[in-house]
């Protein structure tokens, strides 16, 4: 018994069974803050990681879905699928913010439910969401 909680401790901590508290692979977040060019509309920022290599980002208007490298604390998203719903000013610029923010390869970084993204440009923060909305 001793085991087999000490192998489900050492795995869970290893990212095999969901994610670990350094790691936001399963995880939700909204943004509550963003520094530098703001989101057109005001967004926010919805972001989350469904799956280990995945992400999927809305910062208003239309939803990205994509791969994603986490490695190095740096997201190097590769190419982004999309909705394509036209959306009325100011909010028709959110999706080039969000296009912009991924090609500027954002550091990141997990402090809790608090998530970082930043670039030359702009930081963000962003805070798990745990609701089911």
């Amino acid at each position: 018994m001793v085991v087999v909680l000490a192998l489900g401790a050492l795995l869970s901590g290893c990212g095999l069974f969901g994610s670990s508290p350094s790691d936001p692979i399963g995880r939700r977040y909204v943004s509550t803050e963003v520094e530098g060019r703001p989101i057109p509309g005001g967004g926010p920022l919805q972001l989350s990681f469904p799956a280990r290599e995945r992400v999927a980002a809305s910062a208003g208007c239309n939803r990205f879905t994509g791969t994603a490298d986490l490695s190095g604390g740096r997201i190097r998203a590769g190419t982004l699928a999309s909705t394509r719903m036209a959306c009325p000013p100011p909010r028709d610029g959110a999706d080039d913010w969000v296009r912009t923010l991924f090609a500027g390869t954002p550091r990141w970084t997990l402090d809790g439910e608090v998530l970082t993204l930043t670039t030359g440009a702009v930081t963000v923060t962003l805070t798990e969401r745990t609701d089911e909305r």
